[in-house]
């Protein structure tokens, strides 16, 4: 039976331009036919298209999730949140807790730990764990995903090499906590072989509703390779069960994995870096607090290259993890060589977070048409809302005007399309736009319709999906999403704080719960 709609009193904010708005629209099959106003409608409705009154309610483009990473998000988000701990004996509680309702020997997870947040600063080691959960193996995952704890039990099973750089060792033993490049190249892979495909499939089921209760009708979906093998397919096989468009980025530098699975695109979070938080994102500079330590880079420069060079090659768009100045230095060289031998005017590569850009970086990636994939929500998650004191204990002063410059690459007239890098930052696009028009360095800040285009127009380009989301246009998908006020009318500071009435993916309507999903 063919699906015709008429939304009618409605506040519809295209993002086509800026400013361009409508009261009504009609949609078909999941595709938009018209859009005009009330008036406009009534030859509609006689026809039988079904009505739906909005009542001034505001409607944009469903938004759009350009980084993201859908297994792991849902993994996460069913293990136990340790976001709120205040200290190890409350991790530890928790933990605890999980293991009594849990069977003996099966694994205790926990997520979202981020140990700056807890009074003795540091992650629990693996004696601290051993004492509260003896009889199961833990692992907790730190927020950013680049470091973790293990207790004795996990170790054991996993048997990780002790010479795994990035292995915490002291007295010959290991303390428990792995951070980068051994979490990345053991730890994850490991960790991903003891999961089932039933349990991998409910993973995506909860990380889809997660995204559609937040707005989100798209997710790009960096998921598999190294950090999850096979994890690709899985979706693959499974798009059709997911109430969200999704676009495959298969996070490996296999190019013949991803050409059989018959991808156009590869990489996302293949990290030529680590974390900030974990000390691991690669400077040119020491960290402040670490006068040793420059963070470290994941591949070789002949490595990158030929990566790059060959992906370039096969006509594959390619995105790459670059947190710092010296990673995007390693890819951004990568890819200038690529496009010198082989120009190509529209390849959409993307550098993704490029947190701590140089500018003369900027001017490059200008020049060579490379996109910035950026997640405006870690400003008030990790960096600091107001004034940016986390990272200024981390760089000192002299490097915060070049954290997250989002004027600085605008204005340079780099596409920037945002994301959230679930689970690292919850799904949450309005968090996003407030934290880019509130930047804390005012200079670097955006308006409220260049935050907008991140998660919605900008970001359906980075895909080459423009021509079918991204904007409310005729002809283009009824992916919509229904605000309970105008963002571009509230105080610049309660952005985040408008409600989701419901989503439209193709037409289709879901109500939104609010009630599910963390964070």
């Amino acid at each position: 039976m063919t699906d015709r709609q008429v939304i009618i009193n409605a506040d519809i904010i295209t993002m086509a331009m800026e400013n361009q708005r409508y009261q009504a629209l009609a949609f078909e099959d999941g595709i938009i036919t018209v859009l005009g106003n009330n008036s406009d409608m009534v030859p509609l409705i006689n026809q039988g298209f079904s009505k739906q009154d909005f009542k001034g309610k505001t409607v944009l483009p469903g938004f759009i999730d350009s980084h993201e990473h859908l297994m792991l998000t849902g993994s996460q988000e069913t293990s136990v949140h340790l976001d709120t701990a205040a200290s190890i004996d409350e991790i530890l509680e928790h933990l605890s807790d999980r293991a009594g309702s849990t069977p003996k020997g099966e694994w205790v997870c926990g997520s979202n730990l981020n140990e700056q947040n807890i009074r003795e600063k540091t992650m629990p080691g693996r004696e601290a764990l051993d004492s509260a959960v003896p009889d199961h193996p833990v692992f907790i995952m730190h927020v950013t995903c680049h470091m973790c704890s293990l207790n004795t039990r996990a170790l054991e099973i996993l048997n990780p090499p002790l010479d795994l750089e990035g292995l915490d060792i002291k007295s010959g033993s290991p303390t428990g906590v792995v951070r980068d490049p051994g979490i990345l190249t053991f730890v994850h892979p490991a960790m991903n072989k003891i999961v089932s495909e039933d349990d991998k499939v409910s993973h995506l089921l909860v990380a889809a509703d997660l995204a559609l209760n937040k707005g989100v009708t798209t997710v790009h979906a960096l998921d598999g390779g190294d950090l999850g093998q096979g994890d690709m397919s899985v979706i693959c096989r499974n798009l059709h069960r997911l109430p969200v468009h999704v676009v495959c980025y298969n996070q490996t530098m296999d190019i013949k994995e991803v050409k059989d699975l018959g991808l156009p695109r590869i990489g996302g979070c293949i990290c030529a870096d680590g974390a900030f938080e974990a000390h691991t994102a690669a400077l040119f500079e020491p960290y402040f607090d670490e006068p040793d330590n420059y963070g470290a880079l994941t591949y070789s420069q002949e490595k990158m290259d030929a990566f790059i060079m060959e992906a370039h090659g096969q006509g594959l768009q390619i995105a790459v993890h670059c947190e710092s100045e010296r990673s995007i230095e390693q890819v951004l060289r990568a890819m200038e060589k690529a496009l010198e031998k082989l120009p190509r005017t529209d390849h959409r590569h993307r550098i993704e977070h490029l947190e701590l850009p140089t500018f003369n970086q900027i001017r490059r990636m200008a020049k060579s048409g490379i996109m910035a994939s950026m997640q405006p929500a870690f400003i008030p998650a990790f960096i600091g809302e107001n004034d940016m004191t986390s990272y200024g204990a981390l760089l000192g002063k002299t490097r915060l005007n070049r954290v997250h410059p989002y004027r600085s690459i605008l204005d340079a007239g780099i596409p920037i399309s945002g994301g959230s890098d679930s689970p690292v930052t919850p799904y949450a696009p309005l968090k996003g736009i407030q934290a880019a028009v509130n930047h804390p360095n005012p200079l670097q800040r955006t308006s409220v319709f260049e935050a907008m285009q991140m998660f919605t127009s900008t970001a359906a380009f980075s895909a080459f999906e423009e021509k079918e989301k991204g904007t409310l246009e005729t002809g283009k998908f009824a992916d919509l999403v229904v605000l309970e006020n105008d963002p571009f009318n509230v105080p610049a500071d309660k952005i985040k704080d408008i409600g989701i009435h419901s989503v439209f993916v193709k037409g289709r309507q879901h109500i939104v719960n609010h009630l599910q999903g963390h964070g």
